[in-house]
């Protein structure tokens, strides 16, 4: 009897690194950024998981270490983006982003003025958006929430859910 040989197995094909894919007209995406071992700096991603919990329809949040160019497609599906971040500022601060007047200088990381300049230079969509900055003491390696951040997340929060519906209006 003849058997047929048997095909080779394949190797796994390894996936591209890709911009996380969100419902079509998103109204709103939070985008919170920092280092998660650096005490206060892990605000931003703090929010963002606060914002996750809520499971709002229409409404991402992100945790991200970075802002990379891969957000940018993400960031043009939305109708309002809300970036979070901390800072060196003694109250929390709400202001609102214009794109970039040019984004030559993004490379692996970059600022939300540059990635929205992106978002509508490659995708044709730049959504208004808000930079919240949450106030921070301590940035040492391994430290928890200082109390002064820990307050400034809960305040970010409930800024994040006036201004989703606000519909991105002060």
């Amino acid at each position: 009897m003849i058997r047929a040989a048997r095909p080779a197995p394949r190797a796994p094909r390894r996936r591209a690194r890709r911009s996380p894919r969100l419902p079509a007209g998103l109204p709103a995406l939070i985008i919170g950024y920092g280092n998660d071992l650096r005490g206060d700096d892990a605000a931003g991603p703090r929010v963002a998981a606060a914002v996750a919990a809520w499971h709002l329809p229409g409404v991402a949040a992100l945790g991200v270490g970075q802002l990379t160019p891969e957000l940018a497609e993400p960031i043009a599906q939305a109708r309002l983006v809300l970036f979070v971040d901390a800072g060196a500022v003694a109250r929390l601060l709400v202001a609102p982003i214009r794109p970039a007047a040019h984004t030559s200088a993004l490379g692996h990381t970059g600022d939300p003025g540059a990635l929205l300049a992106l978002a509508g230079a490659v995708y044709g969509a730049c959504p208004p958006a808000w930079l919240i900055t949450v106030p921070a003491a301590h940035f040492e390696l391994g430290r928890a929430l200082s109390p002064l951040a820990a307050c400034g997340v809960a305040q970010a929060t409930r800024s994040i859910h006036m201004l989703i519906r606000a519909g991105g209006r002060p």
